[in-house]
C-alpha cells in the first residue's frame, strides 16, 4: 500500500506515537509519506519515514501551564486563510501521489482529504479513547468536558475507524472505535532498565526559574531536566537539549519520572517501569484523564503543582520501593495492532453518503 500519514506536532507525543506504526507499515513493506501538522517539528521527527513534509495546521497556546483558551482561538482564527490553502495544496498532492490509505493520529487536514478522496482513513490516537463507552470517563468541569468533545471534533473530523490506545486491560470495540492496551515501542529493545542516580524530569510549560527554585532545595538529588532544549547547570539540575536517543538513555537509566500528564510520557514511563509523578496542564481534560486513570491503578503520585512539600512526598514514597512500580500496565506488541487494522482495510467498504461521518 501506499499511505499518507497525518500527525499533529503540538507536543512530540503524537511523533513518537505515530513513530511506532509507522516502523510496523514500513517493515511490512508499505510505502509511508508522513505529513506534519502543527507546530513546527524538532529535528529528530524528519527521520520518521522517507518522505516527510510540514504544513501549516492548528497549533495550542499555553500560558503558565494551562491552556490559552483566547489565545489559542486568536491564533488559529487568523490562520484560517492559510490553513484552507494548506488543504488545497494536501489534496493537490494526495491527487497526484495516489495513496491507497491515509492514516492520522488527531491531524485534521488529512482526515478532511481522505473523506474528501473517499479513501479509508485508519485514525490511531489516544485522544478518542477519553470518551470511549467502554473506558472511564475523568471527573472534570462540564465545560472542560465539551471543550475537549469540541477540539476532537475538530481534529479528527472524519474516520473510517479509530484505534485508540490507553491505559485499559483489554481490546474493547464499540462500532467502529476500538479501545487498545498500551503497545511496546521497538525503541526499548537495545535499552537495559536500571535505577541510577537521576530524576527525569519533563515539564515544558512551567516556569524555568521555578522549576531550578523547587528542584535546588533538594542538593542530594541530582535532576535531567527536558522540554527547554538548551544545555544548562544551575547546581545540580541539569538542563538537556532535545534528543531523542539522550531522553530514551535518560528515562530508561533514572530512578524517577516527574512530568505534566502527558500521555506519551507516561506510556514510556510504564514501558520502562518508572515510577511517575504527573502534574497535569490546568484545563487540559485530557491530561487530567491521564492522571484521573494512573492514579485509580495506583500506577501514578498526582499533584496540582510542583512544590517542594509533594516533591518530599513522591520522593520517599517512591523510595519506600526501590523505586520500583508496584504495579504494572498491560503491553502488548504493536503487531497485535497491526493485525486488527490490517483485517479493517481487507473487510473495508465504502460507506454511503449518509454514513460517512465516521462517528458513532
Amino acid at each position: 500500500m501506499k499511505i499518507l500519514y497525518g500527525i499533529n506536532t503540538n507536543g512530540q507525543g503524537h511523533i513518537n506515537r505515530s513513530r511506532v506504526i509507522i516502523n510496523e507499515l514500513m517493515k511490512d513493506g508499505h510505502e509511508v509519506h508522513v505529513l506534519f501538522s502543527g507546530k513546527e517539528p524538532p529535528k529528530y521527527a524528519y527521520d520518521i519515514a522517507p518522505v516527510a513534509f510540514y504544513r501549516l495546521g492548528p497549533i495550542d497556546m499555553y500560558k503558565d501551564n494551562k491552556v490559552d483558551v483566547s489565545k489559542t482561538l486568536q491564533v488559529n482564527l487568523g490562520s484560517m486563510g492559510k490553513l484552507t490553502r494548506s488543504r488545497r495544496d494536501l489534496l493537490e498532492i494526495t491527487n497526484a501521489e495516489k495513496y491507497d490509505v491515509i492514516f492520522t493520529d488527531f491531524e485534521p487536514t488529512s482526515s478532511v482529504v481522505g473523506r474528501i478522496l473517499k479513501k479509508p482513513v485508519v485514525c490511531i490516537d489516544h485522544q478518542q479513547s477519553l470518551f470511549h463507552p467502554a473506558n472511564d470517563e475523568a471527573p472534570a468541569k462540564n465545560i472542560l468536558k465539551m471543550g475537549m468533545k469540541f477540539a476532537i471534533r475538530i481534529m479528527a473530523p472524519y474516520f473510517s475507524h479509530c484505534f485508540s490506545i490507553d491505559f485499559v486491560n483489554k481490546i474493547q470495540a464499540v462500532d467502529n472505535h476500538s479501545l487498545f492496551p498500551l503497545i511496546w515501542k521497538s525503541e526499548f529493545n537495545d535499552l537495559k532498565i536500571t535505577y541510577e542516580k537521576h530524576n527525569l524530569v519533563y515539564l515544558a510549560r512551567c516556569d524555568k526559574d521555578e522549576i531550578i527554585k523547587v528542584l535546588s532545595t533538594f542538593p542530594g538529588e541530582i535532576f535531567y531536566v527536558y522540554g527547554f532544549n538548551i544545555n544548562e547547570k544551575c547546581n545540580n539540575v541539569f538542563f538537556k537539549k532535545t534528543s531523542r536517543d539522550g531522553f530514551l538513555k535518560d528515562l530508561t537509566s533514572c530512578k524517577n519520572v516527574i512530568g505534566n500528564a502527558g500521555f506519551n510520557l507516561a506510556w514510556e514511563a510504564c514501558i520502562a517501569k518508572k515510577n511517575i509523578w504527573m502534574i497535569p496542564h490546568t484545563n487540559n481534560f485530557e491530561q487530567l484523564s491521564n492522571a484521573h486513570r494512573l492514579k485509580n491503578l495506583s500506577r501514578a503520585f498526582v499533584s496540582d503543582s510542583l512544590t517542594k512539600n509533594e516533591m518530599r512526598c513522591f520522593l520517599s514514597k517512591s523510595e519506600e520501593n526501590d523505586f520500583k512500580p508496584t504495579v504494572e500496565i498491560p503491553i502488548l506488541q504493536p503487531s497485535i495492532l497491526m493485525k486488527e487494522v490490517y483485517e479493517f482495510l481487507n473487510n473495508y467498504k465504502e460507506p454511503d453518503k449518509k454514513r460517512r461521518k465516521g462517528k458513532k
